[in-house]
């Protein structure tokens, strides 16, 4: 279901595109007319007057164009991260790897083609670069989590949290973060601060649409979230953690049952994983 919806909204911004480049092409073509003016039809088809085009000079002055800014503090501090990460707690090491393990022995015996799309570990040097151009420190089990898998590899049959967030690379989740704090800046509307997006916020995975899922570290707790691009940030339904996600992902591959308001997983004749909400 989701991935059909996914290539519904490829073919449908394609055709807005389309549509709009052929419009603005029909309307040049046709507001074009070389200083040639023609007259009725009841004037005869070759009656043709032509007359010279008078540039027109506005000696007026401009209006001036002011942009919006911020009076609160976004927190977005791009680029000046901490250099360093924090040490990863063993146990918390242990959990996220046993998260992972059960997740990865479904995948590979149930669904190979979604097991591949996992990419090898992060290096410790790529997530502390990530950190420090996100601006924002990373929680320990997001690290633990991107030393295990730095992401998945594409979006498709990619490996997905449920019910469609792609996890992200450590590159990801900083371009991520960037994108974000340049439009949060950029908009001028305080109230956006912290209800659409806030520069404590770490982006851990990305649906494809614009929207995913973030770790909130304004307290330093990195509760999950999830943003919509179009709307607001919401904690509701999600569990507490990233590696509480982890461990009810593995529970609803291993048992099929639901999760995240009634998503369940299925195989598809690709032999890849995909979160079905049954209807």
């Amino acid at each position: 279901m989701r991935k059909q919806w996914g290539r519904a909204l490829v073919i449908a911004v394609a055709s807005v595109v389309i549509v709009l480049g052929l419009v603005f092409a029909v309307t040049t073509r046709s507001g074009k007319h070389d200083g040639t003016r023609w007259l009725s039809a009841e004037q005869g088809p070759l009656m043709m007057l032509t007359t010279p085009q008078t540039p027109y000079y506005s000696t007026a002055a401009p209006a001036p164009t002011t942009r919006p800014t911020l009076t609160v503090d976004s927190g977005c501090r791009v680029g000046q991260g901490p250099a360093t990460l924090d040490p990863v707690p063993a146990a918390t090491t242990r959990r996220v790897n046993a998260a992972w393990d059960r997740v990865e022995r479904w995948l590979k015996a149930k669904a190979p083609t979604t097991a591949a799309t996992l990419r090898p570990p992060a290096t410790i040097e790529r997530i502390a670069q990530a950190q420090r151009q996100s601006g924002v420190a990373f929680p320990a089990e997001l690290v633990a989590s991107l030393l295990r898998h730095d992401g998945v590899s594409g979006i498709g049959d990619s490996f997905a949290l449920p019910p469609f967030h792609h996890p992200a690379s450590a590159e990801g989740m900083e371009s991520q973060a960037k994108v974000m704090c340049d439009v949060l800046t950029s908009s001028g509307v305080d109230d956006s601060v912290g209800s659409w997006w806030h520069g404590r916020f770490v982006p851990i995975a990305v649906n494809g649409g614009g929207d995913g899922l973030f770790l909130d570290q304004r307290t330093g707790t990195g509760r999950l979230g999830e943003w919509d691009h179009e709307g607001s940030v919401s904690f509701d339904s999600w569990p507490a953690t990233l590696t509480e996600l982890l461990e009810q992902t593995a529970t609803a591959l291993e048992t099929g049952g639901t999760i995240i308001g009634g998503y369940r997983p299925v195989v598809t004749g690709n032999r890849a994983l995909d979160w079905d909400f049954p209807r």
